[in-house]
């Protein structure tokens, strides 16, 4: 009923007064539509169990006020009082998109597979057998065997599907991870950190530390002795050399196995996108049986599709089996299907060499560009896995406040850790506008170094 909402106290003078104000404040709020019909006064005393004199002046008190108007031979019925009372609206922000945009929120539209994925979505949409059972806790098998095959040519990952979980994001797989390892483990996170995984440890009230690093990843020197998880970020390296990264891991390893309590966590985020360095794989296969390997499909296929997968080593895979019946799969069977037809079809592969030259031919123009403007870009630094550009600017301001200024004239980057550097992505900007937001990004930066210096 409509007034189903309203409780009637047992006791409470002036009664009508307390029904009128409940329905001007539902009708205020939206829960009662202009131009619904109240119950009849009969039909209302029945149902708030009060008399028909209170509900008669209560319709009445409405209706002075413009809020009700009475029909003949109708009945009473809310009026339209948007010009008589200041509708109580909720304000949507309008979400700014600046014209250049170099954050890392997005991927060009070039670069997106839609047709295809949409094809192999459409067909796993057929399989009705399939779309009337509940999905397996660690993944649909068929895509963990496609994703053991294709994570070893890919990165040389050694995995058996068994070892293999599926997840909605990296932070799904971290969250499974901790119930895994328990509480009693410190973190040791490398480059500067992952604020995601950090925030998702202090849920579980597992401390963490940012490690000294260098341009070859966490300095095995500097762990100390009261960390037993070590926390790679490889997509936060530069230049790799070659030689340096086999002896940094080398120390890696020995540093895992010298006690049974230690892990790493090898998050390779865009791992498969390095497209000047040499090819590198992934640690975890030189130490599968102590590595917990991450890896995504956000920017190699589209954000919107949620799907993450871990390696676990047997130890820990044994323990989520004794587990799985107690987890609920968070990716959809029907993506799953489409993303396990993709990759044995070789349509990812064959995607991913293109997305290479696309990302090599945008990283060469962005670091030009930024090159030619040496009096206000003082050096520039290109990540390939993350896909963006680090930039030391002349400004000796907060990385924030230099962000928050370009945004304002419409030009979006992300901070940097360093004090006047910023990070710009070419993984969302079309090609063709990369020169024209370079040069406003430079004009807005120039224009704010003459106005800071005639200060």
């Amino acid at each position: 009923m409509l007034l189903d909402f309203m409780e009637i106290p047992q006791s409470k003078s002036n009664m009508y007064m307390y029904i009128y104000s409940e329905i001007k404040n539902a009708v205020l709020g939206g829960i009662i539509k202009s131009g619904e019909r109240l119950p009849s006064i009969r039909q209302a005393s029945k149902e708030l169990k009060v008399s028909r004199t209170t509900v008669e002046n209560a319709y009445l008190r409405l209706c002075i006020e413009g809020i009700a108007e009475s029909e003949p031979q109708r009945g009473y019925y809310i009026c339209d009082i948007a010009h008589t009372f200041e509708e109580k609206k909720e304000v949507k922000e309008e979400k700014y998109i600046p014209e250049y945009d170099f954050s890392s929120q997005k991927i060009d539209p070039v670069s997106a597979d839609t047709s295809l994925w949409c094809k192999n979505i459409r067909a796993a949409l057929t399989d009705s057998r399939s779309l009337i059972s509940y999905g397996d806790a660690q993944g649909e098998y068929e895509l963990r065997a496609a994703l053991s095959e294709y994570a070893f040519k890919a990165r040389g990952i050694k995995a058996k599907p068994e070892n293999i979980i599926i997840g909605a994001g990296v932070g799904t797989l971290l969250n499974i991870l901790c119930g895994l390892t328990g509480t009693k483990i410190k973190v040791g996170i490398e480059n500067s950190g992952f604020k995601q995984a950090e925030m998702i440890f202090s849920d579980y009230s597992i401390p963490c530390e940012i490690l000294k690093s260098d341009s070859s990843g966490a300095k095995p020197q500097e762990i100390g002795e009261d960390i037993n998880v070590l926390f790679l970020l490889p997509s936060s390296l530069s230049k790799i050399s070659v030689s340096a990264i086999t002896a940094r891991r080398n120390a890696f390893s020995r540093w895992v196995n010298e006690r049974e309590n230690r892990l790493i966590i090898e998050d390779d985020y865009n791992g498969e996108l390095r497209y000047t360095a040499r090819a590198l794989g992934a640690f975890q296969g030189k130490t599968p049986e102590k590595t917990v390997y991450i890896g995504s499909f956000s920017k190699l296929l589209l954000p919107s599709v949620r799907i993450a997968y871990m390696v676990l080593p047997d130890f820990l895979a044994l323990k989520f089996k004794e587990r799985c019946k107690y987890h609920n799969q968070t990716c959809g069977k029907t993506e799953q299907t489409a993303l396990c037809n993709y990759i044995k079809s070789g349509a990812l592969e064959k995607h991913l060499r293109r997305l290479r030259k696309l990302y090599n031919s945008k990283s060469k123009i962005m670091l030009e560009e930024i090159k030619k403007r040496r009096d206000v870009f003082k050096s520039c630094t290109l990540f390939e896995s993350s896909l963006t550009v680090e930039v030391e600017t002349v400004l000796d301001e907060d990385s924030e406040k230099i962000c928050k200024n370009a945004l304002n004239k419409g030009v979006s980057v992300s901070p940097a850790k360093k004090r006047g550097c910023i990070r710009l992505s070419f993984a969302g900007i079309e090609t063709e506008n990369i020169v024209f937001g370079i040069e406003r990004l430079y004009n807005i930066l120039k224009n704010y170094v003459e106005i800071t210096a005639g200060l």
